[in-house]
């Protein structure tokens, strides 16, 4: 479990998000965008647009930037400078040489509720990264540049590095920041938006963060009562990827700076799982001095550097997805409309982390409730129930379970429409006809 509550959340978005009654319209299109329908009496237009080559970039606009190997932008030899206090530094003001990289306007063809930005950015030790957003509302105005995140991977604080964080009281007129998530304001939505990065170093450095890929996600928002009930089973055997098992609660007590363990550990606890269903272990070298009585240590490990110091959790979404890719790994944010479309996902191999929260009533056989959890779709049943790997048991043997497909479908789209990381390695190429990218 974990301490994230979307309740509070999902409650403002209802009181401030105009209800758009779905339709069929023809959208318009930018690089890796796609639009798929369920046949259901009401959808949610879900769009994931994502940049993650040299000729991607080259469509939006860059300013002191240069393409690097692998298909990456890193900063140019002459570049802007700026000023950054870390808020959880020392308090000094300190220069860093940066470069930008703005997106085209993308028009997904509805009005925007919600978007949620995910990124794949190398920082060598010294160097961070600030991504934004803003969105294009019907009179032709902009919102502000919503930052919604500043990443960095590392914490060696001592040569440089800052605390990675979101930011808090970014909230306005046009809608609110919930840490990782942007949700517009009823007659505020946005009909286009752009994504920014901009890559950061410290004055006078050679050293350079490199831009991989960066992912935003962007969706309508539909009420619970919108949910169209059960989907049906697309699969006709068991497939169970057989997803490393590792629970959050064997780890109670370990590191009370970064949550102590436990209930706050569920996202760290689950994107370890899938990184390890991928063999990309931690290195032995950067898991010593690492304290884990209990044994695997790569989830204290994952926990530390997942922490965001403003949130004061290891929950943020896009952060776990954005520390999977240290490991080679592609990883990103997005919604999934059923467990229909997680099958396909299952199918092809790939296991996928989503989140949820439930009353016990709602879940009676998961044993409890939850404000907020985070677990690992990681097969299904022949008749269609889906096997999670839930990390909230006491030991590593009792983490994978089966839980009814009505059951848990609905708390979990009802709860957070459908939020999943989907974390893969980057040579291995997610089926066409997936979801949404």
């Amino acid at each position: 479990m974990s301490p994230r509550s979307r309740l509070a959340y999902v409650a403002a978005l209802a009181a401030a998000t105009l209800l758009v009654t779905p339709t069929t319209p023809v959208h318009a299109t930018e690089p890796h965008t796609q639009q798929t329908t369920q046949q259901t009496t009401q959808q949610t237009d879900i769009t994931m647009t994502r940049w993650d080559s040299v000729g991607d970039f080259a469509k939006g606009a860059s300013s002191g930037l240069r393409p690097g190997a692998h298909g990456t932008l890193r900063i140019a030899g002459e570049t802007g400078t700026t000023s950054y206090t870390d808020p959880f530094g020392d308090g000094t003001a300190k220069s860093y040489d940066s470069g930008v990289w703005t997106s085209p306007v993308v028009r997904p063809g509805y009005a925007i509720d919600e978007s949620i930005t995910s990124w794949d950015i190398e920082t060598p030790t010294g160097t961070w990264a600030e991504i934004g957003f803003r969105g294009k509302k019907a009179d032709g105005s902009w919102t502000k540049w919503y930052v919604m995140g500043r990443w960095a991977s590392g914490d060696d604080f001592a040569a440089g590095d800052i605390h990675r964080t979101s930011v808090d009281g970014q909230s306005d007129a046009d809608g609110y920041l919930w840490t990782d998530t942007f949700a517009a304001k009823t007659g505020h939505e946005p009909e286009a938006f752009q994504t920014r990065v901009t890559l950061l170093r410290p004055a006078g450095s050679t050293a350079t963060p490199a831009l991989r890929a960066v992912s935003t996600l962007t969706n309508e928002y539909l009420p619970d009562s919108a949910y169209p009930g059960t989907s049906t089973p697309t699969l006709d055997k068991e497939i169970d990827l057989g997803v490393p098992p590792f629970s959050q609660n064997k780890h109670r007590g370990e590191y009370p700076e970064f949550g102590g363990g436990g209930q706050v550990w569920c996202s760290p606890t689950s994107t370890s799982m899938v990184q390890y269903h991928w063999d990309r272990e931690v290195p032995a070298s950067e898991l010593e001095g690492i304290e884990a009585p209990n044994g695997d240590p790569q989830v204290d490990y994952a926990a530390i550097n997942t922490w965001d110091y403003t949130y004061e959790g290891a929950g943020n979404w896009p952060f776990n997805t954005a520390y999977a890719t240290r490991w080679g790994l592609d990883g990103f944010v997005t919604r999934l409309r059923s467990l229909a479309e997680a099958e396909r996902l299952v199918a092809a191999g790939v296991p996928l982390v989503v989140s949820a929260n439930w009353e016990l009533e709602e879940m009676p056989e998961a044993g409890y409730g939850t404000d907020g959890h985070l677990l690992v779709i990681g097969g299904f049943t022949a008749e269609g129930d889906p096997i999670i790997y839930d990390p909230n048991y006491p030991s590593n043997d009792e983490v994978r379970n089966v839980y009814t497909r009505e059951n848990f479908e609905r708390v979990w789209q009802t709860s957070t429409d459908g939020i999943a990381y989907v974390i893969h390695p980057r040579e291995v190429k997610l089926p066409r006809n997936a979801t949404n990218w």
